[in-house]
């Protein structure tokens, strides 16, 4: 880099490399520099060699007098058309005729182009020859530096640097140059030593602003320390600013992991004993007061016109319906409605569950009614939710129409969505509606819970349907008996084929055929074909007998 000694001896050495993407810089202001730059690097191109001793002062000689920190800036910009080595040449012969007095921009642009390259002594070199010679070193520069270090994980670097711009190069820190430290020590590296030095710079800034305060409060996140993110929270209210929104969504998200694990568990103290012990229990309740300051953020936000993340969002709809606080979560639902958010079908489902599960019955028609009237399609957990809440109400007509629009809406049903429905008709002694919902739910190839087909089987032998009982049973066995066959189980799969045949249940073609198959696909279908054949030569004189 830059060489410490006279400036006329003052060299940058060809080892760095470009900057793929540097800061933002000033365009070239002049047409008549832009015409220079132009000129100057086909000079570069055409007489001046990267392997020979070429003279760069021969090439340029004429020239100097047209020498400026715009047009040094602009030849540096065109690194890609001249190559590393012409490039660091020529900003070596611009800076020594110079005396290195250049603009803001372009000790700027080179503290940014060595950074990208971790040359971070070359940085400092640069800074040191600028300001022996009389330059100026920006806080724009300084704090560049100061990021790359800390992405470099280089702290003590940074601190040092940051500690000493004043004596050394006669430059005051300004809020970028704070908001670059802040972000090292927040956001590079988080710890308690780090945030309690970060917490002393923050108190030292006269207007701390947007970066400040939300690289401050992402680093409090980070070790949990919310009381104080809050309290910094509040004061970005009271001088106007608002946070970023990664450190709104780490605030809020933070808030409601802090939820969540103080409502999972409760402290009892146990105390008609001999010696008084505490012990851990379930919270069954909600605590409301955790998610307070989540709710409070969100709203303060949104009245600024800034809203968290579509799953910062979620959470947050999450842990107010996981407290029963389902009144705050419609409330923001109603926000994801109106900004038209990514979330709204997920925050639809997640709300619809909750009233639901609190036998909101109203609330949530109004709710599912929003949402067929908006084009959404319910997923078929709100379709269960629904379901199980109107057939735990006893109101079946309702239930049965939520179904139907279940299949209008080619949303494919389950077990949960057959079993509510199977109980509740079962519970009303619909004895042909339960037959005829567990036949489909069997055809659908969902095998129902024992005390499901105990229920159905019941009402059948109690209104003398004993041939509907036998047309169940097949098709429950002949479901249980493909079901094996696919999980490749050929122990179970025998001994069910077996069990079904010496019951006289005849096998399905598709059961037939499935267990043919899978036999067949590991080499062992002479003993299915043994097994069928046996049981029916067992059967056909018992059937000569009965006829």
């Amino acid at each position: 880099m830059i060489m410490k000694g006279s400036p006329k001896n003052e060299t940058i050495s060809s080892k760095s490399l470009v900057p793929t993407k540097p800061t933002s810089f000033p365009h070239l202001s002049h047409k008549t520099t832009s015409s220079h730059v132009v000129t100057t690097c086909s000079l570069l191109c055409d007489h001046l060699s990267c392997t020979s001793d070429t003279n760069i002062d021969a090439v340029l000689n004429r020239y100097k007098g047209e020498l400026s920190s715009n047009l040094v800036l602009g030849v540096l910009m065109r690194y890609k058309h001249l190559g590393r080595a012409k490039t660091l040449k020529f900003f070596s012969w611009a800076g020594t005729q110079m005396g290195f007095q250049f603009d803001d921009s372009v000790v700027e642009y080179m503290a940014d182009f060595l950074g990208r390259r971790k040359l971070f002594d070359d940085i400092k070199c640069l800074f040191m020859t600028v300001s022996s010679q009389k330059g100026r070193v920006s806080c724009k520069a300084l704090s560049i530096c100061i990021r790359f270090l800390g992405r470099q994980g280089r702290i003590n670097e940074a601190l040092s640097l940051f500690e000493e711009m004043e004596t050394l190069f006669g430059c005051k820190a300004d809020n970028l140059v704070y908001n670059n430290m802040l972000y090292v020590l927040c956001k590079k590296q988080s710890s308690c030593e780090m945030i309690e030095l970060a917490l002393t710079i923050f108190h030292k800034m006269e207007s701390p602003d947007t970066y400040s305060c939300s690289n401050m409060i992402v680093g409090l996140c980070k070790l949990g320390r919310l009381e104080t993110a809050l309290e910094i929270f509040g004061q970005m209210d009271k001088i106007g600013v608002l946070p970023t929104r990664s450190a709104l969504n780490m605030l809020i998200g933070e808030l409601c992991l802090m939820s969540a694990k103080e409502g999972y568990v409760e402290k009892v103290r146990v105390r008609n004993t001999r010696r008084p012990y505490t012990i851990l229990v379930p919270n069954m309740g909600g605590n409301r007061g955790a998610i307070q300051p989540a709710v409070a953020i969100f709203w303060a936000v949104f009245n600024s016109g800034l809203l968290p993340s579509t799953f910062v969002v979620v959470k947050l709809l999450l842990e107010l319906c996981r407290i029963g606080d389902t009144e705050e979560a419609v409330a923001v639902l109603r926000i994801v409605e109106e900004r038209k958010l990514t979330c709204i079908e997920e925050g639809y489902s997640v709300v619809m569950k909750a009233l639901c599960e609190h036998r909101r019955v109203d609330e949530a028609s109004n709710l599912f009614g929003r949402m067929l009237a908006r084009g959404l399609k319910p997923k078929l957990v709100v379709y269960n939710s629904v379901i199980s809440m109107l057939c735990k109400l006893g109101n079946l007509n309702h239930a049965t129409g939520v179904f139907e629009i279940m299949n209008k809406n080619r949303c494919l049903p389950d077990t949960l969505t057959y079993t509510a429905l199977i109980h509740a008709h079962g519970e009303g002694k619909n004895w042909r509606v339960a037959y005829d919902l567990l036949m489909e739910m069997l055809g659908l190839a969902w095998i129902p819970h024992f005390h499901t087909y105990n229920l159905v089987d019941s009402l059948l032998r109690e209104h003398d349907q004993l041939d509907l009982c036998l047309k169940l049973e097949r098709k429950l066995e002949n479901q249980k008996l493909q079901k094996l066959c696919k999980r490749g189980e050929l122990d179970a799969a025998y001994e069910k084929t077996k069990s079904m045949l010496e019951k006289g249940i005849h096998l399905s073609a598709y059961a037939r055929d499935a267990f043919q198959n899978v036999f067949q696909k590991c080499g062992k279908l002479k003993i299915a074909h043994q097994l069928l054949e046996k049981t029916q030569r067992v059967q056909e004189p018992e059937e000569i007998k009965r006829n």
